[in-house]
């Protein structure tokens, strides 16, 4: 092998029951990765191709987010959704994601000899990739702390700080319960049925399982004083829930499609809203739902 020629390899990881190749020419920056690692798969739902390059071109069309990742759509050429971080200090793009309608393909460009963490670049650029397919697949990513106990997957939702981890230890804690993940968790329809999964997107904590669980219920967190629980109606809970998932407000085709997954997942898993301090009362609240069944 010649010096300064790299290696493409290929890896195959399936997440949330996706299967995913990756071609790369430095797998190692998918580390992270490496639970989900499978060796062989009948079907590819997502394929990223990643490359480094010299210089990376500005994506024409409508902005859609104008944050610290910038977010462009286009009408033309195969891929329709661009993704791009820019050096803070030269504007100079250190890396772009580009997907097509679908997300099924996707290529990650990274700027060669620059000093990003470049881990984290492709953890954040896969996780969105990754998050936008599933919708494709009748899933969704929420944001909430999910555990598996006794078969059964539970997830905790809330807004940030309002005790969703809190709640998954004191599981942990007093039942014996594992954390699936403790941050944003997939859920999918399989035979029309709802099942949360364990995704490699975690937090800071990086708490997560590659497994899976049937729903068996959604509880929704406010803090107070006293432990109450209450079971919500469908229409109430989806107005609580739909702040805390993954939307794709990009695009109303997406968007109904997403709304439509949320909905059938919603019509046959029980919500409900729990008022609670962070004790052991609050899951005992819980754990007689389940005993009462």
């Amino acid at each position: 092998m010649k010096e300064g020629i790299s290696i493409i390899k290929e890896k195959l990881y399936n997440i949330a029951g996706i299967s995913i190749k990756i071609i790369s020419y430095q797998c190692d920056l998918f580390d992270s990765l490496e639970p989900f690692l499978v060796h062989d798969s009948a079907e590819i739902n997502l394929e990223i191709v990643t490359k480094e390059i010299n210089k990376i071109t500005k994506p024409e069309g409508f902005l859609l987010i104008d944050r610290e990742a910038k977010w462009v759509c286009t009408s033309e050429g195969y891929y329709n959704n661009s993704i791009y971080i820019c050096d803070e200090n030269t504007g100079e793009i250190i890396c772009k994601a580009d997907a097509n309608q679908d997300w099924s393909s996707a290529e990650i460009f990274i700027l060669k000899n620059n000093q990003a963490d470049k881990i984290s670049i492709f953890k954040f650029l896969t996780e969105i990739i990754f998050r936008n397919r599933i919708i494709f697949k009748k899933g969704i990513v929420i944001h909430a702390a999910a555990i598996l106990w006794q078969g059964l997957g539970i997830i905790f939702t809330a807004p940030s700080e309002t005790g969703k981890s809190t709640q998954a230890e004191l599981w942990a804690k007093y039942m014996g319960a594992r954390i699936l993940n403790d941050d944003r968790p997939a859920l999918r329809l399989n035979d029309e049925k709802t099942y949360v999964y364990g995704t490699p997107w975690s937090g800071k904590r990086e708490l997560f399982l590659n497994e899976s669980a049937p729903l068996t219920a959604i509880i929704l967190l406010e803090q107070a004083l006293q432990n109450s629980i209450s079971r919500l109606p469908v229409t109430m809970a989806v107005s609580y829930i739909m702040p805390r998932c993954f939307l794709p407000y990009y695009n109303k085709t997406v968007m109904e499609k997403c709304l439509n997954n949320l909905g059938q997942m919603l019509s046959d898993t029980p919500v409900y809203l729990l008022k609670c301090r962070p004790d052991l009362q609050a899951v005992e609240l819980v754990n007689n739902l389940f005993e009462h069944k």
